[in-house]
């Protein structure tokens, strides 16, 4: 397989099963009866700030991203490769499309989000030129009791 071989395509509600299996798979907290259910999703896709890629080899889909904009700055939110397509430059080549596609809408700052256990993330992010910040992330959900 070369690099060449893999097709970066915009994700379509029939993809949803795969992302999910590749969240799963790569141990993404995600939230299949929430905000990642296939009716949220579907919603997503249709707001500009919500940007979904997957790339594919011979048709089968091996890695996903997902990012999000608020005007100012993008996120990545997921990211994804299957496991058999690691180290072959897909979250690399899924990263970049992404960061093509904020540049041209004029977001000039990229970040990520990552859970404090998923090492194997954050040196993918370190390999792409992403400095890591001391951030504390704080959130409030709807879904939450006060």
């Amino acid at each position: 397989m070369k690099s060449q071989d893999i097709f970066i395509r915009q994700f379509s509600q029939k993809d949803y099963d795969k992302i999910i299996e590749l969240w799963r798979n790569a141990g993404l907290i995600f939230r299949p009866e929430g905000r990642d259910s296939s009716a949220k999703i579907n919603q997503q896709i249709k707001n500009v700030t919500t940007i979904i890629l997957v790339a594919e080899f011979n048709g089968k889909i091996v890695g996903t991203v997902l990012g999000t904009h608020d005007g100012r700055k993008g996120w990545i939110n997921r990211l994804a490769v299957d496991t058999e397509f690691r180290g072959r430059n897909v979250a690399k080549r899924l990263v970049a499309e992404l960061e093509s596609r904020f540049e041209k809408i004029g977001l000039e700052v990229v970040a990520c989000l990552i859970e404090g256990k998923n090492t194997a993330s954050m040196e993918v992010f370190r390999k792409l030129g992403y400095e890591e910040s001391d951030v504390k992330y704080f959130s409030k959900r709807k879904s939450w009791k006060s």
